[in-house]
């Protein structure tokens, strides 16, 4: 059943945007996707069946409970998986970012336990499941990428548990390894959150992550950089946040002058 929360999320959700058939054998990104074992002679034929979709922010990839109808490959941007509540409650469980897969959970369960929704403009594959599974039964170096992502999944829900929705760490510190999670690879921008979001993935509230959010502004550990959700991030002094993330709330970096 739905909640009234989740109907207030889901009407406010936008439409995706289908821009096409996706055409993988040209693909800039494939070396890193999660097809990347498979042939050329093997995607000449299944490729056909995957589309490509451009997701603006706050529009779902797909809703909670709703038919597992495929597998989607993220291309760019951030999206966002949240998990309601009996009373309908959000709470952000994961973050997925570029290169990564959301409602990977259809190639075992018949709806999705999440809803997915996009933080800022996301570029996406989607792969029918029904054609997703038979590939991987077909494809055996497939199926150890998939397991090694499923894995890798698992890890991040734990580490998501134990450094960031809890736990005796301090407010601040928690901050600093949340956003550490949410860096762009190697970079040093970081995927910006609204402030409700950062309070649901921390357990915190808004005020105190505003407090946070601006000391460390204050303090030249972020940048903000760009305008508008879709290409909004912060810069930001990577080997200061992993000195906080490590450190006790009396201990922050040196102010510059």
């Amino acid at each position: 059943m739905i909640t009234p929360r989740e109907k207030v999320i889901i009407k406010q959700a936008v439409t995706p945007q289908r821009k096409g058939r996706s055409d993988c054998q040209s693909c800039d990104l494939r070396g890193v996707m999660v097809c990347s074992d498979v042939t050329v002679e093997q995607l000449a034929d299944f490729h056909t069946w995957i589309d490509d979709f451009i997701v603006p922010p706050g529009g779902a990839l797909f809703q909670a409970g709703t038919p597992a109808d495929g597998i989607y490959c993220i291309r760019s941007g951030t999206v966002k998986l949240i998990k309601f509540s009996s009373t309908g409650t959000p709470r952000i469980v994961r973050i997925v970012k570029r290169w990564d897969v959301a409602g990977m959970e259809s190639v075992f369960s018949p709806v999705f336990e999440n809803t997915a929704v996009a933080v800022s403009e996301v570029a996406v594959c989607r792969i029918p499941v029904e054609n997703f599974r038979r590939m991987v039964e077909q494809n055996p170096a497939l199926q150890r990428r998939l397991l090694g992502m499923s894995q890798q999944a698992l890890r991040e829900a734990e580490t998501w548990l134990s450094e960031l929705a809890g736990g005796s760490a301090v407010a601040k510190e928690r901050m600093a390894r949340l956003l550490l999670q949410l860096r762009d690879g190697n970079t040093d921008r970081i995927h910006r959150f609204g402030l409700e979001d950062i309070g649901a993935m921390l357990g915190i509230s808004i005020e105190t992550a505003s407090r946070i959010l601006s000391d460390f502004t204050r303090q030249g550990v972020l940048i903000k950089r760009a305008v508008g959700l879709a290409r909004r991030y912060y810069q930001a002094d990577i080997a200061a946040l992993e000195r906080i993330a490590g450190a006790t709330e009396d201990t922050a970096p040196t102010r510059p002058a």
